[in-house]
C-alpha cells in the first residue's frame, strides 16, 4: 500500500511539472495580443506611419514628445502617453471637463506618477482624438504637461 501510494505521489507530481512546462511553452510560442509602440517625436511616428496605421491617435499634438502606446488587440482598448507644447493648450481647452481624478481612481495603472495629484490634474471624460472613432477619456497633468489618453 505505501509503494502504491509512493508511485502515485511521484506520478502526481510528475504531472504537474509536465502541465506547467507546457503553459510556460505555450506562453512563450502564442504571441501577446499587446502591441507597444514608442517614439521620441510626432516627427519619428510621423516617419514610421504610426498615424496612418492607427498605432496613434490623429489628433496627438504636432509638439508630442516621448510617446507610449499600448493597444490590447483582444479588449480593444489603448493607453496612450505624451507630453505636449503650447499648441495642445487650445485643444485641452476646448474640451469638456469634469471634476478632477487620478490615474488611480480611473484603474489606470501607470508607471508614471505624475497622474496621482488631483490639483495638478486636468480630467476630460469625452475627448475624440481619431478623427473617426468613439471618444476617449483624456487625463493632463498640466504642471508637467505631461497627458495620458486612453479608451
Amino acid at each position: 500500500m505505501r509503494r502504491f501510494l509512493k508511485i502515485s505521489l511521484i506520478c502526481g507530481a510528475g504531472v504537474i511539472v509536465l502541465l506547467a512546462s507546457l503553459l510556460l511553452a505555450l506562453l512563450i510560442i502564442v504571441p501577446s495580443s499587446v502591441v507597444e509602440n514608442d517614439f521620441a517625436t510626432y516627427d519619428a511616428a510621423l516617419k514610421a506611419d504610426a498615424f496612418a496605421l492607427q498605432r496613434l491617435p490623429d489628433l496627438l499634438p504636432r509638439s508630442a514628445t516621448n510617446i507610449s502606446s499600448s493597444r490590447n488587440l483582444d479588449l480593444n482598448d489603448e493607453v496612450v502617453t505624451f507630453h505636449y507644447g503650447p499648441d495642445f493648450d487650445a485643444f485641452i481647452a476646448a474640451q469638456e471637463q469634469a471634476p478632477a481624478r487620478t490615474a488611480e481612481s480611473l484603474g489606470l495603472r501607470l508607471r508614471d506618477d505624475r497622474f496621482m495629484h488631483p490639483g495638478e490634474l486636468a480630467y476630460m471624460p469625452k475627448v475624440l482624438l481619431y478623427k473617426e472613432s468613439r471618444p476617449g477619456t483624456l487625463l493632463v497633468n498640466r504642471v508637467d504637461r505631461v497627458a495620458v489618453y486612453f479608451d
